[in-house]
């Protein structure tokens, strides 16, 4: 990697200690030795004149940056000048103050005085303008332009400096703004003034670049997306004390791994760090005891938040599938509850009912049409689990008035039932599909059907679930920690 500065080139870029020797027609202003850029560089470089001039020249904004960053041989370093050459057609005393003339006299000094500190003239390279450099709009357009050619070169930029003294302010505006658009946590800009003998740096790329970082990742926890949130702040782990990056990793990891369920690896997700929270402890600390219960009944809890989710998203065939998942986990466990008492062949699939229990429930089974009276050779397939089948045996067995709240689930369950065979368009016909075929076959709106999960959540457990999703809080979590908060 190099090291690179990148300067503007500006009418006073280039001084002469002895302005009187040049002829008249050079001298913008006798009184301060201003030179007329464009006629004075071409002037001053021409082989005689500069053997004659050099020794007289000053460079006052470059060589104070260059005694900023410290020209070394073994320090590859690569500088670019961005002057005007504005088009014959321009009115002479604007054509005058391009400095492209200045850029090329520059190249030449620069490589003359600094040879033995290793700077060749091909390190040195010159990118102007023929466009009026006082339009912000064509300036945006130029640097946007520029900057990204020279990011991608070889060898690659690594510390990318930034010299906003030169030029217009239109051009500074744009190479301070752009440059930390394109280089970003490398970009440090430079500033020189009348009262160092070197240039200082400046704290506004890294705030202008953190602020649009936080922009972007503000966007991006909207989408719930926090994988795609975690890499935009490792790209900007340099720009934040090493709590806040520590406590920002977590709170994303924890949303990462509780979006897929996984709640033991979201509990441990603020073990190390949150000795240093402070103001937030508290909400971080709610957030781990949300997923200490890493029951099937607080992950059927979640899917609810993930039906939320989908919908926010518009991921339809997603919301589809957490409705089926949360219908059939709601059937499952009450089917499993000891006055119930349904018993699977294997539990770990709840595939198929046990032969035992579907033999000693003959009875009951023949009555709601589900097995014969006698076993038969098709028991195994008669014995299948679905949720049809599974919803009438438990709406048999759950008669007493003890088993109201059961009964008043299931209603709800059946409203929430009614979208899912839309699930086929998509896994066997992929058909599309929208809010409006779910909510025309539900016969209610998507926020109804996720208000029925919420009701039937609650009936069939004795939990109610919040509207507000904990997703929610954890991307204000992370928005606190954006801004330093702990």
């Amino acid at each position: 990697m190099s090291i690179y500065l990148l300067a503007n080139v500006g009418t006073r870029d280039v001084q002469i200690d002895t302005p009187q020797d040049l002829p008249a027609e050079l001298i913008a202003n006798a009184k301060t030795g201003q030179l007329k850029a464009r006629p004075a560089g071409a002037y001053l470089r021409q082989e005689e004149q500069f053997n004659r001039f050099q020794h007289q020249l000053r460079m006052p904004m470059i060589e104070k940056a260059l005694r900023y960053i410290g020209v070394q041989a073994e320090t590859p370093l690569r500088i670019v000048l961005f002057a005007t050459d504005q088009p014959d057609q321009v009115r002479a005393e604007y054509r005058d103050n391009d400095t492209i003339e200045y850029a090329n006299l520059m190249q030449k000094l620069l490589a003359a005085r600094y040879q033995k500190s290793g700077l060749a003239k091909k390190q040195i390279s010159i990118r102007s303008t023929r466009h009026n450099p006082a339009d912000y709009d064509l300036m945006l357009e130029f640097y946007r332009a520029q900057l990204p050619a020279i990011a991608g070169q070889a060898p690659t930029p690594g510390q990318v400096y930034l010299l906003i003294a030169g030029g217009t302010p239109q051009m500074n505006t744009m190479l301070l703004f752009v440059g930390s658009e394109i280089f970003g946590p490398n970009a440090l800009p430079l500033y020189v003034s009348q009262e160092f003998d070197r240039a200082h740096t400046l704290d506004v790329t890294r705030q202008l670049y953190l602020q649009a970082v936080q922009q972007n990742i503000a966007v991006v926890l909207e989408a719930y997306a926090y994988e795609s949130a975690l890499e935009l702040v490792r790209k900007v782990n340099d720009y934040l004390d090493a709590d806040q990056s520590g406590l920002l990793h977590s709170a994303l990891r924890y949303g990462i791994e509780r979006l897929n369920l996984n709640f033991d690896a979201a509990a441990r997700a603020f073990d190390m760090t949150i000795a240093s929270s402070r103001r937030l402890r508290g909400d971080i600390q709610s957030f781990r005891r949300e997923v200490e219960d890493q029951s099937e009944q607080a992950m059927l809890r979640d899917t609810i938040f993930l039906a939320q989710i989908a919908v926010r998203r518009g991921a339809w065939a997603d919301f589809l599938s957490r409705l089926h998942r949360f219908s059939e986990g709601c059937l499952q466990l009450v089917a499993e509850r000891d006055e119930i008492g349904v018993q699977w062949s294997d539990r770990t699939t709840r595939s198929s009912y046990a032969t035992q229990w579907w033999s000693r429930r003959r009875e009951l089974l023949v009555t709601l049409n589900l097995a014969t009276a006698l076993p038969s050779d098709d028991e195994n397939v008669a014995r299948r689990v679905s949720r049809e089948n599974l919803r009438t045996i438990i709406t048999a067995l759950a008669v007493g008035e003890e088993h109201e709240s059961i009964r008043l689930g299931l209603r709800e369950l059946e409203l929430i039932d009614r979208p899912i065979p839309l699930r086929n368009n998509i896994v066997h016909r992929f058909n599309p599909l929208s809010r409006d075929d779910i909510e025309q076959k539900a016969q209610m709106s998507v926020d109804e059907l996720l208000a029925a999960m919420r009701r039937a959540y609650e009936l069939l457990f004795g939990v109610s679930v919040p509207v507000e999703s904990p997703y929610d809080a954890l991307n204000r979590l992370c928005a606190h920690l954006l801004k330093g908060d702990k």
